[in-house]
């Protein structure tokens, strides 16, 4: 007999499209084995926090850009990495918003920021191993792909 029901963890975060002259601004992060990861900047949200407070936190850590009247743009939703350690539900929101100040991150694990063209963000998408990484896990890069594209929709079940 198959179980019901089975209690997931849940993970919720945001992260932000922030776009100047036809460029995504991604972040550059070390992954625990020492490649570099390209991501929109954005983060887990704490306990209690809404997403987009987390998303303001999140971009000025990683970014040192203040981000100011988001607009809500796309929620992907559904179980992620099902049958690893890190398996959970998925509640993760995208964003735009206006931004200022300079780009001075804090965030540690941040090696850089880069202003990406359009049409180049899909060429430092690294997808594979360790499965367990949900960042490279393709359907996390799915409304990326369609937001450069000028096609993003509103909701993205995982």
């Amino acid at each position: 007999m198959s179980h019901l029901s089975r209690t997931l963890p849940v993970k919720r975060a945001a992260h932000v499209y922030l776009v100047q002259d036809g460029k995504l601004l991604l972040v550059e992060e070390r992954m625990d084995d020492g490649s570099i990861f390209y991501g929109l900047p954005g983060g887990k949200a704490h306990p209690g926090e809404t997403l987009g407070d987390a998303a303001v936190r999140q971009v000025l850590v990683e970014t040192g850009l203040t981000v100011t009247d988001l607009v809500f743009l796309s929620l992907l939703e559904g179980e992620l990495l099902t049958g690893t350690r890190n398996e959970c539900y998925a509640n993760f929101g995208r964003f735009t918003a206006t931004f200022s100040g300079e780009l001075n991150p804090t965030d540690p694990e941040v090696v850089g920021i880069r202003w990406v063209p359009f049409e180049e963000v899909e060429m430092l998408v690294r997808y594979g191993p360790p499965p367990e990484i949900e960042e490279r896990n393709p359907l996390i890069w799915v409304p990326t792909r369609d937001f450069v594209k000028g096609q993003p929709r509103a909701y993205y079940p995982i």
